[in-house]
């Protein structure tokens, strides 16, 4: 079982916030996969989107030190699964998969996240959530998920507003699964508030949201707290919680 892989190293998960599901400030160690069909405004891995592309992977050779050795792609699954294991530092909360889009590999990931599992690790899955079917081969080896609901202004496709409505049933069909799940959205100086009202009234009673802004930040905090509140009242004043890239500030990856 053969992967198209970016990256493998351990860090912390710097998004989140503080919504149920979230693994925001835990250590996780992250597998990026190559490969997106979504060209969204503010990617922070246009590298990786084509797959084709990405000759080599590369991989951290001791756990948060930056510094990384390459192989040439295709990985096997039992080469990620060496990796993983040696940067275990005993201190993880679970695996993220990353992208790029993982869900683009199914079969594949399928057989990562099992082997994963079985070693005794949970599995956090970062996803566009824009291939419901998908979704549903892996929901039940999901511990955790962060589902993006992508805004217009992230002309990420075309057809937004089905893009939106198939990310909404990726967080149904993980949730049904028994997974932690939240949705993200990333907002802009752009976004419109009619936009927000309408996430939040698809998301009510299925998954909380985080707010997060775009980096680097362009919106003010007034416009931000509008969002916030706009969706509270919707979803209910526990449903709703900021996120912002703080792995950044930090300059870690």
């Amino acid at each position: 079982m053969k992967l198209i892989m970016a990256e493998v190293f351990n860090s912390w998960q710097g998004e989140g916030g503080s919504v149920p599901g979230s693994a925001f400030g835990r250590r996780q160690i992250f597998v990026r996969f190559a490969g997106c069909d979504l060209h969204c405004q503010w990617c922070d891995s246009k590298e990786y989107i084509d797959a084709s592309r990405v000759l080599q992977w590369r991989y951290e050779i001791e756990p948060f030190t930056g510094k990384f050795e390459y192989k040439p792609n295709p990985a096997s699954v039992e080469d990620v699964v060496d990796v993983v294991l040696r940067l275990d530092t005993g201190d993880i909360h679970s695996i993220s998969y990353t992208g790029g889009e993982p869900t683009l590999q199914i079969k594949p990931l399928k057989a990562l996240m099992g082997r994963v599992k079985w070693l005794g690790f949970d599995n956090f899955l970062e996803t566009h959530g824009g291939f419901p079917e998908m979704i549903k081969e892996i929901a039940d080896l999901v511990d955790y998920a962060s589902v993006d609901i992508k805004d217009e202004t992230a002309r990420a496709t075309d057809d937004w507003k089905g893009l939106v409505l198939r990310e909404v049933e990726s967080i149904r069909i993980l949730k049904e699964a028994g997974a932690k799940t939240y949705a993200k959205l990333v907002v802009t100086s752009e976004t419109k508030v009619e936009n927000v009202r309408w996430y939040a009234e698809l998301l009510k009673g299925l998954a909380p949201l985080v707010i997060q802004p775009r980096e680097p930040i362009d919106i003010s905090q007034a416009r931000l707290m509008e969002f916030y509140r706009e969706a509270a009242r919707i979803m209910g004043r526990k449903n709703v919680g900021l996120s912002f890239q703080v792995h950044k500030y930090f300059n870690v990856l």
